[in-house]
């Protein structure tokens, strides 16, 4: 078996609408063309007997997010849009797409924001609210069109950005005018959001739905293929949903201007196994320096991989090398500062995670990636192709040639070029394939995951629970008698939960210590809180792009650290005149300074000081509130300290034991490649693995699916 498969991919082209409504037609800017599925679209959000819900599964780069737009387009904004994007940076890139677009359709609105915490956070300090959800409130209110992410929705929709107590807020001081003023609610990339973040979205969904009876709102989802079990949510709750596809021509030769345009270019792609460090080792002189050297300025490439210490590696060992060439190196990451970032997309090359990888929009002709699944794969090569060349300094600059290399798992890469046991190969070597047939055949070779269907039923019901609890407190418990009666049904129906066993066990949870509530709070969570927040400064960087949080775990696997007082990074902050009470609600665990990322990772060693040996099976695999977890490693400083704190922090933590590494524990449950299982030692010697925060829920969830136990006498087989 050859270690490296090429293959090449023809242009794209998507269908244009031969049929424009006169509405759509009035407004089109001169020489622009819709394709088939945006009109099919536009025509679903805006028949009053249409569906309850779109989803648009459009190809990569045939914009499905003007789709989305349309209606509000042509209503000139009378239509406000709520649109939510899976990361910040798609909400920044989304925010530059949209405004060029409606600047060409002459409906540029008066006002839209792009809205995260840290513009909730401005928001506060520049106009002097005293609460976030004071500035949260002005800003819906506010503005025609909100960009923002999944997670500021749910927090609205879970009763959040209120004030508790006698005293307090109406729970629906913030979700009221939210549902009141939006008509059109879309998830774009709705096919990364996990099980936990899909209930999420399905409470907000019903309770909206319940709360406009008689005054329909709009539901689009934009995703590569509609989620199988919000699908099967969605026929449980009696909706309605219709599918939009793209319709598609592929061939180097164009099947017709008048009925066709091109939306991906040809390319190359090269397949190989290993990791990208690895492939940069051996192909850097031979394939990526020659590839820019070719090209020169009609060159311009990306790097995605799938993690922050990867990405940073790669930074400090290409930066250096490429100098000589004349070639710049950007840095695009969760840990990188806004400031890095937004200067990375005018590199010459761009080094990234997954903050990147998700509907960016990369002007690019060269690729190089890795995967931990089909979506990750198909998402990234997604970003290639794509245009025609980039524009810097006021001079376009042409692209001859679109070249990828995904460098991926043996097993995978065995299954798409040699074939599994009897079944054959799915791609043949140096042939052309179809991108439609490129994207069945990786998702056919990746191994199938756990999808944790059982999360509602164990630990998602906990939010429909809390959304009940908020509508049954006065002074709005009367004004939504009915609406509690109905939805509450609708929870047991789509969730095949006990709604009355779910509002106990969440009075229960919300009534007891401190320790025990931490259950509750990770699973009322949208994505799951940060098992152990450090505050840092970052000496990589400047001035005030020093000052950041990060999670503990990677910091001490991939960085050389040192001692920073606290006092220190608050006086830092105070200097940067950056608000305190921003960091502060993180919660910072450890304070750490940054100075690199070292070239190899650091082993490290979770510690539990508990004797488990005496522990009854009840006691392992299922998610706890647990504390005296410590770590001990090598270059950890102020390590006494660092574990006086964690130690006295309880966490959501669920316990395996018996023969097998976390690789395997893994592997026998088909959960994720890059899932956050951790090696542990007990205080009586007893080793096993452990999941920490909303990884601890879903190993629950995996384990009691299987039927798998984990205590001292379980051997998984």
């Amino acid at each position: 078996m050859t270690s490296t498969y090429r293959i090449r991919t023809p242009p794209v082209y998507s269908k244009l609408a031969t049929a424009v409504p006169n509405e759509l037609t009035a407004r089109l800017p001169q020489d622009w063309q819709l394709s088939q599925h945006q009109v099919d679209t536009y025509r679903l959000l805006t028949d009053r007997d249409g569906p309850d819900i779109v989803f648009n599964t459009a190809m990569t780069g045939d914009g499905k997010s003007l789709a989305g737009q349309l209606p509000s387009l042509i209503a000139g904004w009378s239509r406000p849009l709520f649109a939510m994007y899976p990361t910040n940076e798609l909400i920044r890139d989304q925010r530059r797409q949209a405004e060029q677009t409606w600047r060409r359709w002459g409906q540029l609105p008066d006002t839209v924001v792009e809205l995260d915490s840290e513009v909730l956070d401005r928001t506060m300090e520049s106009q002097d609210f005293p609460l976030r959800g004071e500035a949260l409130l002005s800003l819906l209110r506010n503005h025609d069109a909100v960009l923002t992410n999944p997670d500021i929705f749910h927090y609205i929709m879970q009763g959040f950005y209120v004030r508790k107590g006698s005293s307090g807020d109406a729970p629906n001081r913030v979700f009221g005018p939210l549902v009141a003023r939006y008509q059109q609610f879309t998830f774009d990339e709705f096919h990364v959001y996990d099980t936990p973040q899909v209930v999420g979205v399905l409470n907000a969904l019903l309770l909206i739905i319940e709360l406009t009876r008689g005054h329909r709102r709009q539901f689009l989802f934009q995703s590569a293929t509609p989620n199988e079990l919000m699908v099967e949510y969605l026929d449980r709750a009696g909706l309605s949903y219709e599918i939009v596809q793209g319709r598609y021509a592929h061939g180097w030769q164009p099947p017709g201007t008048e009925h066709w345009r091109r939306i991906l270019h040809g390319c190359d792609i090269e397949f190989s196994e290993g990791t990208v460090e690895s492939w940069l080792d051996l192909h850097l002189e031979d394939t990526l320096l020659p590839f820019f050297q070719k090209h020169g300025p009609g060159a311009k490439g990306a790097i995605i991989v799938n993690s922050v210490a990867q990405a940073k590696r790669i930074v400090q060992h290409l930066r250096s090398v490429l100098a000589p060439f004349g070639l710049t190196i950007g840095e695009n990451t969760g840990f990188t500062s806004r400031e890095q970032r937004a200067r990375s997309y005018a590199c010459d090359l761009l080094v990234g995670t997954s903050t990147v990888d998700v509907g960016v929009d990369f002007q690019i002709n060269f690729l190089l990636f890795e995967s931990r699944d089909a979506g990750s794969f198909l998402q990234r090569l997604g970003r290639l192709g794509r245009h025609d060349g980039y524009r810097q300094e006021g001079e376009f600059h042409q692209f001859h040639a679109f070249e990828a290399h995904a460098v991926l798992p043996p097993w995978t890469l065995e299954t798409l070029f040699v074939g599994k046991g009897h079944d054959p190969a799915l791609l043949a070597d140096r042939n052309e394939t179809t991108r439609e047939e490129l994207t069945q055949s990786v998702q056919s070779a990746y191994p199938p995951v756990t999808n944790f269907e059982a999360y509602a039923r164990t630990w998602g019901g906990l939010q429909s629970a809390r959304i009940l609890i908020e509508l049954r407190r006065p002074p709005v418990r009367d004004q939504y008698s009915e609406t509690l009666q109905s939805l509450g049904q609708g929870y047991q129906r789509v969730f095949h939960v006990n709604m009355n066993q779910q509002l106990r066990r969440y009075i229960e949870l919300a009534n007891s210590d401190k320790r025990e509530s931490v259950l509750l709070e990770e699973a009322i969570s949208f994505r799951g809180s940060a098992t152990f927040t450090c505050a840092v400064l970052d000496r990589t960087e400047q001035a005030n792009n020093q000052i950041k949080t990060y999670d503990l775990l990677p910091l001490i696997a991939n960085a050389r650290l040192g001692e920073l007082s606290e006092e220190a990074f608050w006086r830092a902050v105070q200097d940067a005149g950056l608000e305190r009470r921003v960091f502060e609600r993180r919660n910072p665990i450890a304070f750490f300074e940054v100075f690199e990322f070292l070239p190899e990772r650091s082993s490290y060693v979770i510690k539990l000081e508990h004797d488990i040996f005496e522990w009854g099976d009840d006691k392992f695999g299922v998610a706890t509130a647990l504390a005296g977890i410590t770590v001990d490693g090598p270059g950890i400083p102020n390590l006494i300290n660092l574990n006086r704190r964690l130690r006295q922090q309880p966490l959501p933590a669920l316990v395996c034991v018996g023969h097998r590494s976390p690789v395997e524990l893994k592997q026998r449950l088909r959960l994720p490649l890059l899932f956050p299982i951790h090696s542990f030692e007990s205080r009586d010697g007893i080793r096993g693995v452990i999941a920490l925060g909303r990884d601890a829920l879903l190993l629950h969830v995996a384990l009691q699916h299987k039927g798998i136990g984990c205590g001292n006498g379980a051997v998984i087989v």
